[in-house]
Parts: C-alpha cells; structure tokens; sequence
C-alpha cells in the first residue's frame, strides 16, 4: 500500500524518513531551520517496503544510497515549502541579524 513520507534532505542524501502527520511536517520543518548547511523538508510516496529499506538505510548512514531508492521507488516526490506568514518571520529574522 502506497503512503506518504515526509522527511529531511541534505547535499549528502537523506537525513531523516518519517509516515506523513500534521505534527511530524512541523517537527521536521523547525529542525530543518536549526540545521547548519542546505538542507530541505521533502515528502515522498512510497510502498511500505521501500520506505522501510530506505529508513534502514538512513540508520547505517547510507543517505545517499537512501536518497538514489527514494528517487527511484517514489511514485512522486517534491520539496515541502514554508507557509508565506513563516517566509515573512524567517526573511524578518534574517534581516536583523
């Protein structure tokens, strides 16, 4: 059965893969704004099989790997993007710095 990931992508693959939920999107949304480097939220549609290789992979620190079967096994995929209201208080908080 096909479901809905979401999880945390860097220049090194994927960093982080969860079932999609309203709470677990916000989560990975301010621990992406911590982060030091480029990374972004993603969401993902994969088969239970697949999400749970690709979480394995995650866990022995085979992200890259992780990221080439996501890419590969996702029946669709894209980028997560903030609410305007969080682009406004994110550019606000950029400027006074």
């Amino acid at each position: 059965m096909m479901k809905s990931y979401v999880g945390i992508v860097s220049k090194c693959g994927i960093e982080l893969l969860y079932p999609e939920d309203p709470a677990t999107v916000r989560f990975l949304w301010r621990r992406a704004q911590r982060q030091n480097g480029r990374v972004a939220c993603f969401w993902g549609v994969l088969s239970g099989e697949a999400a749970e290789f690709i979480q394995i992979e995650v866990a022995l620190g085979w992200n890259s790997e992780a990221l080439d079967h996501l890419q590969q096994h996702a029946r669709d995929y894209g980028f997560i993007v903030p609410f305007r209201e969080d682009l406004e208080s994110h550019a606000t908080q950029r400027m006074a710095c």
